[in-house]
């Protein structure tokens, strides 16, 4: 009887006669070689790579926890009156805004100038880049005087950026009233400059409402009008309260009749997406205070004049996203001004001569 043998799954011999090491595995189950090298590699990395996950969850977890004092910077206590650092400041007087929710709010408000009064000297204005002086900045302040008187009949409202306090924007508003001729008024937000509570996105837009509807009612005579001056993340402010839903803050009659802005942002996230490119700041819910200003700016009214500054050597508000902002303002009477070798905190003082006729000539054609 013939036996059928079948052949063997693995050679007892290699083409060399010896013996083959077999594939299976051992008695025990283990892996070979290449196995264990690729699971201590993993195990490695993971007992590395486990903690570095925790850490940066734990960072996150900070930054959400603290993430307002990473996106304002005020100075909280008052500052001294104006009057006492220059006899130049002596019209400056203080006043109190209260915001919906109670908050009590402080700033300066500053009256324009008599008619015939000659301009005041800048004394804390150091020569500028242009290769002018002082003396030639008040020569441009005397002609868009002349040029446009009926500019004494604008209220302007400083809205200004995320730090210090409105003394720091002292030598801002001399130079807007001596230039133009209008009344200043600059407000300290929450949490700045002496008020009262601490600073948010919708505490700012409230203390902002708050002061614009102060100006309507004490600026001065009735006809004048409020003009909104935005500074970095007070364009924001200055944007939410020209919002022309029936829900804004600002009633038709209470809201800006010109707007504007410097160094203007398209929003929060995008500054601190590129400020902190390793944080997920662009999940939903994760920034608290994102001040939209792209998605507001759609909703303003197209009849609004609207100026916009911006540097193009800004390191804090990159120009492009001051350019995103402007697009999506409605078309109508808006202009973008782009300012050659300026950067962020130097918009008015860069070339100031230039500035001063830009915002001249807007806002004698526009208000």
């Amino acid at each position: 009887m013939n036996v059928l043998r079948r052949r063997p799954l693995v050679s007892s011999t290699s083409r060399g006669g010896t013996a083959a090491a077999s594939s299976a595995p051992g008695p025990g189950g283990g892996l070979d070689g290449g196995a264990l090298r690729l699971l201590r590699w993993s195990s490695a990395a993971l007992s590395v790579l486990k903690p570095l996950g925790m850490g940066y969850v734990a960072i996150c977890g900070a930054v959400y926890v603290f993430q307002r004092n990473l996106q304002y910077f005020p100075t909280k206590e008052s500052p001294a009156l104006p009057a006492s650092i220059h006899k130049t400041f002596s019209g400056v007087r203080e006043v109190e805004f209260v915001a919906a929710d109670g908050t009590r709010c402080l700033g300066w408000h500053w009256p324009p100038p008599e008619p015939e009064a000659p301009v005041t000297p800048f004394f804390w204005l150091k020569p500028s880049v242009g290769g002018y002086g002082e003396a030639e900045v008040r020569r441009a302040c005397a002609e868009a005087r002349e040029r446009y008187p009926h500019l004494r009949e604008l209220d302007v409202l400083l809205l200004h950026g995320n730090a210090g306090d409105r003394s720091h924007r002292l030598g801002w508003m001399h130079l807007l009233r001596e230039g133009l001729g209008v009344s200043v008024t600059v407000l300290d937000y929450r949490g700045f400059g002496g008020s009262d509570g601490s600073p948010s996105e919708d505490g700012l837009i409230a203390d902002g409402a708050a002061a614009a509807k102060w100006l309507r009612a004490h600026g001065g005579p009735a006809g004048r009008k409020l003009v909104l001056w935005g500074e970095s993340i007070g364009s924001g402010v200055a944007v939410a309260l020209s919002d022309g839903e029936a829900s804004a803050p600002l009633s038709p009659a209470e809201r800006p009749d010109a707007v504007i802005i410097e160094g203007g942002l398209s929003s929060c996230v995008d500054v601190a997406a590129r400020a902190y490119p390793w944080l997920p700041v662009r999940l939903p819910g994760l920034m608290r205070d994102r001040f939209d200003n792209v998605v507001r700016a759609r909703r303003m009214p197209s009849s609004l004049p609207v100026l916009q500054l911006h540097g193009t050597l800004d390191e804090i508000v990159p120009f492009e996203f001051g350019v995103q902002l402007h697009e999506a303002l409605p078309a109508g009477n808006k202009r973008f001004v782009a300012l050659e070798g300026t950067g962020h905190n130097d918009i008015p003082y860069h070339d100031t001569r230039r500035y001063l006729q830009e915002v001249a000539e807007f806002l004698g054609s526009a208000v």
